[in-house]
């Protein structure tokens, strides 16, 4: 089930740094406290019980609580994937890679519950493919999708033209591109395009790219690439530097990764 990546945290202090993901993702609290913030979504602490859904492309970050350990799930469903088990009126806003949708908290203990009993059929070794598969279905349509209010982002026109030129020329790029070079291909100065990103996506352009890049070696890493290779052909640094950036976002190394695919 390539379309579809979920796992366990269990008693955990890990924090992470503000990110995103290039899917849609549902994350439920399932003990413990946490603190979700994004730059669609104000502060806000949450508990077990919740659950948080959160559009590709939006910067956001969930840790614990200062001294405290929590436990929670973790679900990323491939874009053209979901988009046709969804209604057509939403489809565009759910495939787009510039943000549309606010991300949303539900506080209801049955959808919670029926999260939880999917996640872990979904981890059940004696079920079949096909019956984890409509299980998956069943659950997104009757009760995920219905529990959400779908909000839509009011669309910022501040040099809006030149946002799809510059995410469409980082989409094409096998490594990392500087201010200076984004400026000669937007035309659009340095502090512009800072401004731009910001404002659209919660992150600088190079925070922007790194978040796909690391995203990008997560598929890498399923395929049984070389982590070595991997960090090179990204642009990373050296290993080292890839290593912390792929640690800092995902909570885990590349190699922990890796492992449990």
């Amino acid at each position: 089930m390539p379309y579809v990546e979920t796992r366990k945290a269990c008693r955990s202090r890990i924090c992470y740094k503000s990110h995103s993901h290039t899917t849609f993702s549902i994350g439920a609290v399932d003990q413990g406290r946490s603190r979700f913030s994004s730059y669609l979504h104000a502060a806000v602490e949450i508990e077990s019980g919740s659950i948080v859904a959160i559009p590709a492309y939006v910067e956001h970050s969930c840790n614990p609580l200062p001294e405290q350990a929590w436990s929670y799930q973790m679900m990323h469903l491939d874009l053209n994937w979901l988009k046709q088990l969804i209604e057509e009126s939403l489809v565009d806003r759910i495939s787009s890679d510039i943000p549309e949708l606010k991300p949303e908290i539900i506080k209801n203990i049955e959808t919670y519950q029926h999260f939880c009993q999917l996640n872990q059929a979904l981890f059940d070794a004696d079920k079949t493919i096909l019956e984890k598969e409509q299980l998956l279905v069943e659950t997104l349509v009757q009760i995920i999708f219905p529990s959400l209010q779908w909000s839509v982002l009011v669309e910022n026109s501040y040099l809006q033209p030149h946002l799809r030129k510059l995410v469409d020329i980082i989409f094409r790029q096998e490594t990392f591109l500087s201010l200076e070079q984004l400026a000669n291909y937007s035309g659009i100065s340095r502090y512009a395009i800072i401004r731009l990103f910001k404002r659209n996506f919660g992150l600088t352009p190079h925070a922007f790219q790194l978040n796909l890049q690391i995203n990008h070696a997560r598929e890498l890493l399923k395929k049984g690439r070389p982590i070595t290779d991997i960090a090179y052909d990204l642009g990373f640094t050296d290993q080292s530097h890839f290593h912390r950036v792929f640690k800092s976002l995902t909570g885990v190394t590349p190699k922990q990764y890796q492992k449990v695919i």
